[in-house]
């Protein structure tokens, strides 16, 4: 059997062969693959896996291929040896909102050369996750893996946020027609593609009762599977150690766009630091590291220009609560990189206003550090609410202000339990880990998806 894994991103063994930085997202592909690959050498039957991901323009012209068919071909070696036929297709991902119809001459060119018995689709939010449906043509020997919901993610995609926010137009906004608002309609164009796609698809991947309910909405005739995601296997040792962290460190994984709610967590933290300053306790030395890239820059001319609203908004409020010497935004982080903010920082904070099952959450877990999280989507179904850690719930009736005090409480509770009896935090992060255990077990969730090849392929064409 041979399947074909159409993703988003270009696999990290692709990306060194043709000599491209490595992108550290969406790492349960590559969790995964590894899995399977490891039980390749325990002698387990598994599927011939090729891949396709989406590549630049520039990449294609650099290989002497022109937009017709658009697509670069190639095998490389993995780490362990093994063979990895890859497919680069082109689409302009920052348009993803538009289908694009050339998608699918690429898609047929694929399936064409890659010839596979069905086709592994990783997430909806893409036009190609459409072009392909349309393509192949065959519901029944197409499987798709649920990752963001983006009908749900369009309805709160303002996060509580001021409408003169939401509507407000920087340069660069006003150049790239790319407001808050602006971003939230291209989401609901990006809802109605995967809504296309879910149509055309016999079965469907989640592990969250989120993304359950999305489907038997869109699509209540396909086959629902259980899927868990791998994590990248650096997060399977090691545990968080009070001893070797660093006492009011707060770690964000990401934080450059208003659905990973980060002005949330700038105002509680500038709320607690003020009423513990207006009650005359001590002011605790509060830190927040966040990784990706950097949108509050606004010193020189060129970061004024390119600064969006959102961005903007966020300065606005670390000049407000001068948090300027408390924030530190870190820029992409490898896996490596990732695993030691984790182990370093006092408390890891979800702090989004709406997820399905967010791997740095498991991440968090599976490396058992205590825990902030929103209630939010498909999270109730990964975190144990008052086992795993401390949360706050998020309803979208809620304020900015109001989901903030949430965020400020639950750390105070983090903080204060810490002080009184450090073993309840201890009893919450090790319940974490034993749950991330069992939600991101390798073995567990590559026969889980063998066992979904296996019954796909034995239906009929359709």
């Amino acid at each position: 059997m041979k399947i074909l894994w159409m993703c988003n991103l270009i696999l990290p063994a692709v990306a060194e062969a043709l000599s491209l930085p490595t992108i550290p997202k969406e790492g349960w592909v590559k969790g995964l693959y590894d899995a399977i690959i490891a039980g390749k050498k325990d002698g387990t039957d598994i599927p011939e896996i090729c891949f396709a991901f989406p590549v630049s323009s520039e990449l294609l012209k650099a290989n002497g291929v022109s937009k017709e068919p658009g697509v670069i071909t190639g095998c490389v070696k993995g780490a362990d040896g093994e063979d990895i036929e890859y497919y680069g297709f082109y689409e302009d991902t920052s348009r993803e909102y538009l289908y694009d119809p050339a998608l699918e001459g690429e898609m047929q060119y694929i399936f064409d050369n890659a010839k596979p018995d069905l086709v592994h689709v990783f997430g909806t939010e893409f036009p190609h996750t459409l072009a392909a449906a349309k393509v192949w043509n065959n519901p029944s020997k197409v499987f798709v893996g649920l990752q963001g919901i983006c009908r749900d993610y369009a309805d709160i995609y303002t996060a509580h946020l001021p409408g003169v926010i939401v509507t407000r137009h920087t340069f660069r906004d006003q150049l790239k027609k790319d407001s808050i608002f602006e971003q939230k309609k291209k989401y609901d164009l990006r809802a109605d593609n995967e809504e296309a796609a879910m149509k055309l698809i016999g079965h469907v991947g989640g592990r969250t009762e989120f993304d359950k309910n999305f489907a038997a909405k869109v699509n209540p005739g396909a086959v629902y599977h259980h899927a868990g995601e791998t994590l990248r296997s650096i997060f399977y040792n090691d545990a968080w150690n009070r001893e070797n962290s660093e006492k009011y460190r707060i770690f964000v994984s990401q934080a450059d766009y208003p659905l990973k709610g980060f002005h949330y967590l700038l105002m509680a933290a500038g709320m607690l630091l003020s009423e513990r300053e207006a009650s005359g306790e001590d002011i605790p030395d509060l830190q927040i590291y966040v990784a990706g890239q950097s949108i509050v820059e606004y010193k020189t001319l060129k970061q004024k220009i390119k600064i969006s609203s959102y961005g903007k908004f966020l300065r606005e409020l670390i000049d407000r609560y001068g948090l300027s010497d408390r924030v530190h935004i870190m820029g992409r982080l490898s896996a490596e990189e990732m695993k030691e903010q984790y182990l370093l920082c006092d408390t890891y904070v979800c702090c989004s206003a709406i997820e399905n099952s967010p791997n740095s959450l498991g991440e968090a877990m599976m490396l058992q550090v205590p825990i902030v999280t929103a209630e939010v989507g498909g999270i109730g179904s990964m975190f144990k609410v008052g086992d795993d850690g401390f949360s706050y719930s998020v309803d979208i009736d809620d304020d900015m202000e109001a989901v903030a005090v949430k965020l400020k409480n639950s750390l105070t509770e983090r903080w204060t339990t810490e002080k009184n009896n450090p073993g309840e935090v201890d009893r919450r992060r090790h319940n974490a880990g034993f749950h991330a255990r069992e939600n991101h077990n390798p073995e567990k969730n590559v026969y889980e998806m063998l066992e979904i090849y296996r019954n796909i392929s034995k239906q009929q064409d359709k």
